[in-house]
């Protein structure tokens, strides 16, 4: 018997894997804040996932309609704000309903993500690894992600389960080495935007942190791009991240992750559209 009780998608988790189903993982960038990257993927393939990526690929194709979105519309419309955040977007819906229309109108990077992985990985059933609780909701709305799971749920799960790290490779399964990995770092969306063609940096405002947002919105500002996440520090201060580190330390390893994986994918790169074509990334709110 665990020392802990399962919750729900725990439990959920544990049934679809036990079930022989064919299973991937989509782990948010920001896994490396609780979990070391050099076990990572074994542990993974342990505990009985047969894919494991990361999500910055969703993350490089949300950029790539954002850019095209903006570039397109910039004389039409006065303001655009980032989407990748289903919390920072319900408080604009419910607290700023005014600007809901400035909500560009695409798929955050999980569900982005889910529908790659739905094209190349035929058949599998798909889990996201999260540090926040807003992407469960998300989850279940977007009928493509089975059960997003937080980094504190898994690793509980590992403590209990303890799985024997499977004899692969520790690298994951992947179609692109990006430089999305800081996506989930305050200012990260607007710093792998390569923006510049189509925004002034005056133009762009990053804010982080749910007092500063509702701070900045109230004031009325007149920026034309806003990179807002829900969390004080972006994805790396989610509330079920389980490090006790400080936000500079976690902002630290995902940093020292990025310059490690571009060492070791170095000349490894794969194509874009091989692996998006034919996706529509497009949704509404």
């Amino acid at each position: 018997m665990p020392d802990i009780e399962y919750n729900d998608d725990q439990k959920k988790v544990l049934e679809l894997l036990r079930s022989k189903q064919k299973t991937c993982i989509m782990a948010a960038p920001s896994f490396v804040v609780d979990f070391d990257y050099k076990t990572f993927v074994p542990l993974m393939r342990g505990l009985g996932f047969d894919k494991v990526t990361e999500l910055t690929f969703g993350a490089k194709m949300v950029n790539h309609e954002y850019h095209k979105f903006i570039g397109k519309n910039r004389k039409k419309q006065e303001k655009f704000i980032a989407s990748v955040c289903p919390a920072s977007v319900e408080l604009i819906k419910n607290k700023y309903p005014d600007l809901k229309k400035f909500l560009l109108p695409f798929d955050s990077p999980m569900v982005a993500m889910a529908k790659i992985v739905s094209k190349n990985f035929k058949g599998h059933r798909i889990v996201f690894l999260s540090p926040c609780n807003a992407k469960k909701s998300e989850a279940k709305k977007s009928g493509i992600v089975d059960i997003a799971i937080t980094f504190t749920e898994m690793k509980q799960i590992l403590s209990v389960e303890k799985p024997k790290p499977a004899k692969v490779s520790h690298l994951f399964d992947r179609f692109y080495n990006d430089y999305t990995k800081i996506y989930p770092l305050a200012g990260g969306l607007s710093a792998t935007l390569h923006a510049k063609d189509i925004l002034k940096k005056e133009e762009v405002v990053e804010c982080d942190g749910c007092v500063d947002m509702i701070k900045l919105f109230d004031s009325h500002p007149d920026k034309v791009f806003y990179d807002i996440l829900f969390c004080k520090g972006g994805c790396i201060g989610g509330p079920n991240v389980a490090s006790k580190d400080s936000i500079t330390e976690r902002k630290k390893r995902v940093l020292a992750y990025l310059k490690l994986a571009e060492k070791e994918y170095a000349g490894k790169r794969i194509g874009l559209e091989k692996y998006a074509k034919g996706i529509d990334f497009r949704t509404k709110f």
